[in-house]
């Protein structure tokens, strides 16, 4: 009986170590996922641009380079102990890492900022999206943009010319305000916490 409980508390102490060590990793490597799936992709730099910086210092980023979304390099055992402590525990206003996208258009992007957008026609396949990603959520509008606008809101402009989107306006503003942050964060950690099971 002694061993048997033993036992019991090598399992438990391993599992709540993994769960502690894995937790805020898995729920940053899901975010980055999830970001890169709602935002637009037109060549796939900005989906690519995603990183991770922890409140160390160290930073994981994507390559920023054309194509279909790739994931980031995120170890498991990314966090301090600490850290990782501050990620499972629900303490407010604690941040254990900050996820951002180092494209220079991330603000036009994330419909933060109007800009100018101009689909280079004399640059094949350019009319279009480059990106699997982007051409499954792609629309199009049968007029050209007004200038300056916001990347999510085409047409309203030339209408000898045309526009279109990768990605509704206000993505960015509905995954954050919207619950899928949390949700996300949630969905992760009860998996967590089944495996704990």
């Amino acid at each position: 009986m002694r061993n048997d409980l033993t036992d019991l508390v090598n399992v438990l102490d391993r599992l709540g170590s993994s769960l502690v060590l894995s937790g805020p990793a898995r729920v940053a490597r899901k975010t980055i996922r999830e970001l890169q799936q709602e935002g637009p992709s037109w060549t796939g730099r900005f989906s690519n641009s995603w990183q991770l910086e922890t409140d160390d210092g160290r930073l994981y980023s994507g390559d920023g380079g054309p194509g279909e979304p790739r994931d980031i390099n995120i170890p498991v055992g990314v966090f301090t102990g600490r850290q990782n402590v501050r990620g499972v525990l629900p303490i407010k206003d604690r941040a254990i890492a900050t996820i951002s996208n180092f494209a220079p258009y991330a603000a036009q992007a994330t419909d933060l900022e109007e800009g100018i957008f101009i689909r280079d026609w004399a640059k094949p396949p350019s009319d279009k999206p480059q990106t699997a990603l982007g051409r499954s959520k792609f629309y199009e509008e049968d007029s050209g943009r007004k200038f300056p606008s916001f990347r999510g809101d085409p047409g309203g402009g030339n209408p000898l010319s045309v526009s279109g989107t990768t990605a509704d306006l206000d993505w960015f503003a509905d995954y954050v305000r919207g619950g899928r942050l949390d949700r996300t964060l949630r969905i992760e950690m009860d998996g967590l916490l089944q495996e704990f099971k």
